[in-house]
């Protein structure tokens, strides 16, 4: 018997037992719904339009709201439209909160001084690389301004930016020596 009462074969850990004893209900899907349609900066309207009016602005507003049952087929024809995956609007951001990277501390000035480099071979990814840096840092107040420490959702931001999975962003970034340490 598992830490959350479920007979496997082998123990799951805690973090997964409490995403399994996470109900999910029509409301939370429905909440999750509009959550992702308005992070995408959508109006009901502009649905309705990105998807050729096969979903009516009024339809999806009662999915919203609950006053209106949502069919697989439709869940995953928005899944598609909000470019996410369907277990999303079910709640698994909770799944990907138990996956977090360790906190990475990264070497600035040797970072400022690669994008500085005009012969470096990797001067363009970090051109584009130090200004979301700095802005982290201005955002954060840090003023040190020689290491910077990044979280889970930086990381997946700079992952975006170099164009990479953030296993190969990790790997480049160790690689390429600016990564100074790994913090939990």
């Amino acid at each position: 018997m598992s830490a959350c009462g479920l007979k496997l074969p082998c123990a799951p850990s805690k973090a997964y037992c409490a995403t399994v004893n996470t109900p999910v209900t029509a409301v939370t899907v429905n909440q999750k719904l509009r959550e992702v349609r308005r992070s995408r900066s959508l109006s009901l309207r502009d649905v309705e339009a990105l998807s050729n009016s096969t979903i009516k602005a009024v339809v999806l507003g009662s999915y919203e709201r609950g006053s209106r049952t949502l069919s697989v087929k439709r869940v995953i024809a928005l899944a598609n439209l909000y470019e996410v995956p369907v277990s999303e609007l079910f709640g698994a951001d909770t799944l990907n909160q138990t996956r977090s990277l360790p906190k990475l501390l990264l070497d600035l000035r040797l970072l400022k001084m690669r994008a500085a480099n005009a012969e470096h071979h990797f001067n363009d990814l970090y051109r584009n690389l130090l200004p979301l840096l700095e802005n982290i840092v201005h955002a954060r107040q840090d003023w040190n301004g020689e290491v910077i420490t990044l979280r889970q959702s930086d990381f997946h931001v700079i992952a975006l930016l170099l164009k990479m999975r953030e296993k190969e962003a990790l790997h480049w970034i160790t690689e390429e020596s600016i990564l100074l340490q790994m913090k939990k």
